[in-house]
């Protein structure tokens, strides 16, 4: 009898743990690149005015003002991706301290480094 009771706690034991770390998964990759999507503006008298964020089956890409999409790659820093473009941008996306949302980008390019804020981030 002693041996069943032990039994029992130990899959009671294993279904909790099963459960904590379902609900502590991190999020798909998926689900992490849409945070970046949306468009970006500028500041006045930048060369890029509006850099549009789109995320298709956990990748972004990234579109300059009407140069066209670029695949964005997933560098070792957090937030950090590399353009696809001729160009090689450096894309690091700003984040909120207190929500972790997504407010803005820097993109160093050529020597440069220009700053735009999320629209509606």
């Amino acid at each position: 009898m002693k041996l069943f009771v032990n039994f029992l706690f130990l899959i009671s034991l294993s279904m909790l743990v099963n459960v904590a770390n379902a609900q502590s998964a991190p999020a798909s990759s998926a689900d992490s690149t849409k945070a970046y999507a949306g468009s970006y503006t500028f500041a006045s008298g930048s060369p890029v005015q509006k850099y549009v964020i789109t995320a298709e089956k956990g990748e972004i890409y990234g579109a300059a003002d009407d140069y066209g999409k670029n695949k964005l790659v997933k560098q070792a820093k957090v937030d950090t991706y590399k353009s696809t473009s001729s160009y090689g941008s450096i894309i690091t996306f700003v984040r909120d301290a207190t929500t972790k949302a997504v407010t803005g980008l820097t993109m160093a390019i050529q020597g440069s480094e220009l700053t735009a804020k999320k629209d509606n981030p």
